[in-house]
């Protein structure tokens, strides 16, 4: 295992989740390591090779591969079914079998006798990871910051359940906050505390996002002040340690040795070039249920409005090593209005591109702000219901659940992307964004200034 400079700090990423979850922290760990830290980046089977090919240093497997738990065979019969229980059970069993090999994972990987990570200076925790990280950071004895991709945690402004608890008084957002929180810790304090036992810890009585303000435990917010509009105001003058540095995003050097979509695809290039900018229509890691159907519901919506589509929605993205089954190849189709890819560089494609429609991932919704294009989100879970509401409130395009895609509301929601008003103000709101650079060297500060004296990059 390499030792790195005799001073360098050992910053250990703990990533866990889907490709969203993951980026950021390697945005993050890129950064760590130019500045000289010595980093390791521990991440799910199947997205060390992504994080191999972005070069954040030693990459470490932990936990159950992600991607297959919920892109199976199994899991896409389950998605088709219309018994609602069947659902939950499957969702359960599955979530509760990924948390207990990601505890195995954990405590092989720091806490056993010979553990895989040792001489570990700080721990950085994505948000899956933040209760394990907690309990590790304390047992190691080693300073912990949290990633967050949005604000999931108790403020007056926005509520726990968008939708429902939208508009709310800041009294009574704070409240279902607390409400929220004691819920949730309802579910996993046993898993936690049993977790925190096997570590040789005592057992807790608070939630974890108690627990990480009262130990003033920084959580960097990593998404950009605009969306949010007072939140950063608030927070800085609040009890907790919430900075709102921007959205993060893999350098150029980096992007480019992902197995992406880009600018070298001669034949996509020659396509975008001979017709009106596209619609680009993605859902990341999003597992869907019958893939060929909902991408024949929005090319017929696209059409309806004389519109081109890219389409991310199936095929195969190498840089995750994840196949899909739709049958669906790269390249155009035979009417030569779709265009299919696979992984794809947001960052070059979205600015050639009329509006994106996508999932609500912190990630996309990033990529599509920065493009300074309308955005049409359909939101299946976790924070990706927040996104879609800020992209309608802030007049940048639309969001729905996915549960809602049809030709028509589809056909709506082209509608809005497609007005001069929030053309408008999608150009001008990116201009306003702070940059990705800017929001990774806030970012690595925060995590600098916690780290041990005696040891620096």
């Amino acid at each position: 295992m390499p030792t790195g400079e005799p001073d360098a700090a050992h910053l250990v990423f703990l990533l866990y989740g889907s490709r969203g979850d993951v980026q950021p922290g390697l945005c993050l760990a890129l950064e760590s390591a130019r500045r000289g830290h010595r980093v390791t980046v521990a991440v799910p089977p199947n997205l060390v090779p992504l994080a191999t090919a972005a070069g954040v240093g030693e990459v470490v497997p932990i936990g159950a591969d992600t991607n297959r738990q919920w892109s199976s065979d199994e899991a896409r019969e389950v998605q088709r079914s219309a018994h609602p229980l069947r659902k939950a059970t499957f969702a359960i069993d599955t979530a509760r079998s990924g948390i207990a090999a990601f505890d195995d994972a954990m405590m092989a990987t720091f806490l056993d006798d010979d553990p895989t990570i040792a001489g570990v200076d700080a721990l950085i925790a994505a948000p899956l990871c933040q209760a394990r990280g907690l309990a590790v950071a304390e047992r190691l004895g080693v300073p912990l910051t949290v990633l967050r991709y949005a604000p999931m945690s108790e403020n007056g402004l926005f509520g726990p359940v968008p939708g429902v608890t939208d508009g709310w008084t800041p009294r009574w957002t704070r409240r279902a906050w607390r409400m929220h929180d004691s819920a949730v810790w309802s579910v996993m304090r046993h898993g936690e505390n049993h977790f925190r036992r096997r570590a040789g810890l005592r057992p807790v009585r608070t939630a974890c996002a108690q627990r990480l303000s009262l130990a003033r435990i920084p959580q960097i917010q990593a998404y950009d002040p605009g969306v949010v509009p007072g939140l950063a105001e608030q927070w800085r003058t609040g009890p907790s340690i919430k900075p709102v540095v921007g959205f993060l995003d893999l350098p150029s050097h980096a992007r480019a040795t992902l197995d992406e979509t880009s600018g070298a695809d001669v034949d996509l290039v020659r396509w975008l070039d001979a017709g009106e900018p596209p619609l680009f229509v993605g859902f990341g890691s999003m597992p869907i249920a019958d893939p060929a159907a909902t991408r024949a519901t929005i090319a017929a919506a696209a059409r309806r409005h004389g519109m081109r589509c890219v389409f991310a929605v199936g095929g195969r993205s190498r840089a995750q090593g994840v196949s899909s089954d739709s049958g669906v190849s790269s390249g155009a189709d035979e009417s030569s209005d779709i265009y299919d890819v696979g992984a794809v560089n947001h960052s070059w494609l979205l600015p050639r591109c009329s509006a994106v429609m996508h999932h609500g991932g912190a990630g996309t919704t990033a990529a599509g702000l920065r493009a300074g294009i309308p955005a049409i989100v359909y939101s299946f879970t976790a924070e990706q219901p927040f996104w879609a509401g800020r992209i309608a409130d802030l007049g940048l395009g639309t969001g729905r659940r996915f549960t809602r895609l049809t030709i028509e509301t589809m056909v709506d929601d082209l509608t809005v992307a497609r007005s001069e008003s929030v053309r408008t103000a999608a150009a001008t709101f990116a201009a306003t964004m702070i940059s990705a650079d800017r929001a990774v060297r806030t970012a690595a500060d925060i995590v600098d200034v916690r780290l041990p004296q005696g040891v620096a990059g």
